[in-house]
């Protein structure tokens, strides 16, 4: 299933959002910095704050955007 996928390849650098279908059917989400687009799988590697890398195959995209830069962590005055 193709959905509306506005981020490219030239948007490495980036934050993104994505909402993609898994091969099980179930439905994943990836958010973090666009590290690179590997063209040979057609594949978005995309780096989550966690430090973990999604894969997130054009295939299975269902929404795919740009998205703010995080806001920095704040600390609570106590």
């Amino acid at each position: 299933m193709q959905g509306q996928n506005l981020v490219t390849p030239d948007d490495v650098g980036k934050r993104v959002s994505f909402q993609f279908e898994l091969p099980n059917g179930f439905v994943g989400e990836a958010v973090g910095v666009l590290e690179y687009y590997d063209e040979g799988a057609a594949t978005f590697m995309v780096r989550r704050k966690d430090g973990e890398l999604a894969r997130v195959p054009l295939r299975g995209v269902r929404f795919g955007k740009v998205v703010p830069a995080r806001h920095p962590t704040r600390e609570v005055p106590t």
